[in-house]
């Protein structure tokens, strides 16, 4: 082999290297990226999934409340319809 034809093989080993080494480290840092991104977003869900689950305990707590409450004005309710039924049958006698 002569001379020249060394550094052409050379020349197109480093070309070879070059061409296939920067979309590789462009795909790296692309990749890397990437991975940031998801860990913010696994964050990010993390959180409102307690934020959602605060707020489910809450509504529940609320919800709970507004049942009793409507429980107890439905035994005010019937009372009140025992009294005026026993006002009505007073009268009629």
């Amino acid at each position: 082999m002569t001379e020249w034809n060394i550094v052409t093989v050379i020349v197109v080993i480093v070309g070879l290297i070059g061409t296939v080494a920067a979309p590789l480290m462009k795909n790296t840092r692309a990749m890397t990226q990437l991975g940031a991104e998801i860990k913010n977003l696994i964050y990010r869900i993390e959180i409102n999934e307690k934020e959602t689950d605060e707020l489910k305990v809450k509504a529940s707590s609320r919800h709970k409340q507004i049942f009793e409450r409507l429980d107890e004005q439905g035994e005010k309710i019937n009372n009140h319809e025992v009294r005026i039924s026993a006002l009505e049958h007073k009268e009629d006698k």
